[in-house]
């Protein structure tokens, strides 16, 4: 492949943006022009190769419905003009646009779902525009098989399941030592991430273990009704948010655990890190299967149901008063590097891409 073209809504932090950022770096190191495509004006959280040419489709902060059309234009004017070999797009909201507006200008177009598709995208027309337009695109990428049951055989032919990418050079060495007495999260602060379950599990773990903060990394509309609910059960000493991080990784390294308590995910790329680092992790086996695929339960981590917060407070009792069982467990999580090491991952994303290309 000589040149990719990537779309995307915004690169200003998150699991989809994180991928980006790698297939970007690992593809235009060997050599493939790349140029990425944002529905927003908003600088990359993340780095990005010099050689990556990173255009905006807009320059406000967020995309307006009636907007819309007008940036989508001007992305299939670019399409035309760069004449890529294929197209890549993702998330979901962006899928639905990317397809309908690329319509007609024979560049394939290749769709990633990022997260549930039974409740993404959340606007009920596009997941109607979903059902209309996805048949014309020509390649689908799923994170797991939970996913791609979704769609339909058709679109399931024509698909497959990719694991996401990690950047082993990013993961910091095991921390060896006495760990921090702190639970880390990390994520936007809405409510699929479901932080409520979480400080209520950690308000029932604190009162026989006082030692022990929660802290979590993240923005989002929901802090203000998280800090008061972390008030209203007396632990908000205890409970700190610690916004956004570009040293995530070595913040956590040396904590006790990691917890992540979402209602729905896809393949949570925070959980993936936190396990690279080594981190005992303790997660809700929740849709669409991503995090089953990550974590065997006992071996390197724990499983919970999806809003049990009983049950994650005895995961991590069970962790902060067994210290052999969370050395076993950290030690197997860091395992998931040799699987999802990104010059293996990217390779096979590159591979789909190709296929499709010379279709």
């Amino acid at each position: 492949m000589k040149k990719l073209l990537i779309v995307t809504h915004k690169m200003s932090g998150g699991g989809c943006e994180r991928v980006i950022a790698q297939l970007l770096g690992c593809y235009a190191r060997a050599g493939v022009e790349c140029v990425l495509a944002t529905e927003c004006g908003v600088p990359s959280f993340y780095d990005l190769p010099e050689s990556v040419r990173h255009i905006y489709l807009s320059f406000d902060k967020s995309l307006r419905a009636r907007d819309i059309p007008k940036a989508y234009k001007k992305l299939r004017k670019l399409v035309l003009q760069e004449k890529p070999d294929v197209v890549l797009a993702m998330p979901e909201k962006v899928n639905v646009w990317t397809v309908l507006f690329l319509l007609g200008t024979g560049v394939p177009v290749v769709v990633s779902e990022r997260n549930d598709p039974h409740r993404h995208p959340e606007s009920r027309i596009k997941r109607i525009l979903r059902c209309l337009v996805y048949p014309f695109a020509k390649g689908f990428i799923f994170q797991t098989e939970d996913a791609a049951a979704y769609f339909s055989k058709k679109i399931r032919s024509r698909g497959i399941v990719l694991d996401n990418p990690l950047d082993v050079s990013r993961i910091p060495a095991r921390y060896e030592g006495a760990r921090r007495p702190v639970v880390a999260a990390a994520g936007r602060l809405h409510s699929q991430k479901n932080f409520a379950m979480l400080i209520r599990a950690f308000a029932r773990f604190y009162k026989t273990h006082h030692s022990y903060s929660l802290v979590i990394y993240g923005e989002g509309g929901e802090k203000q009704t998280l800090m008061r609910l972390a008030s209203s059960l007396g632990v908000a000493g205890a409970v700190e948010f610690a916004g956004q991080s570009k040293t995530l990784l070595s913040d956590i390294n040396d904590c006790a655990m990691f917890a992540l308590s979402s209602d729905y995910e896809g393949m949570p790329n925070v959980l993936i890190e936190a396990m690279a680092c080594g981190l005992c992790c303790v997660a809700t086996d929740c849709p669409i299967g991503g995090v089953r695929s990550l974590i065997t339960d006992g071996e390197n981590g724990l499983l919970i149901g999806v809003g049990d917060e009983d049950a994650m407070s005895r995961a991590l009792s069970a962790i902060a008063d067994d210290p052999a069982l969370a050395e076993r467990l950290g030690s197997n999580a860091a395992q998931i590097q040799s699987r999802l090491d990104e010059t293996l991952v990217a390779e096979q994303w590159m591979r789909y891409l190709e296929r499709i290309a010379e279709q």
